[in-house]
């Protein structure tokens, strides 16, 4: 016979965490692919006006430390996350 409240347990908490794990490895996508601060350089470069690549300062073409962290955070969280979903799928783990 078929338990079906654990069978739906189970079911939301598998949908649960591989919407966490997807959401934060596309997060530290996100924060990696920040873009450098770009310093405006005078009336060319105002509001409204169309990018153009000789605009853009790339002097120093680092992205921001935070969005670097954030990144990196999200990355090993999401890693820590299917480390222990393997964990619980492989019995030989529990011993």
């Amino acid at each position: 016979m078929i338990d079906w409240s654990a069978l739906l347990l189970v079911a939301a908490v598998a949908i649960g965490g591989a919407a966490i794990i997807v959401s934060l490895f596309a997060t530290g996508i996100r924060f990696l692919s920040t873009p450098p601060v770009a310093e405006t350089v005078g009336a060319a470069a105002s509001a409204g006006s169309a990018r153009d690549d000789e605009m853009d300062d790339v002097s120093d073409p680092t992205r921001p430390a935070s969005a670097t962290v954030g990144g990196v955070v999200c990355f090993v969280l999401a890693g820590l996350g299917v480390l222990y979903g393997v964990y619980l799928i492989i019995p030989a783990l529990h011993g």
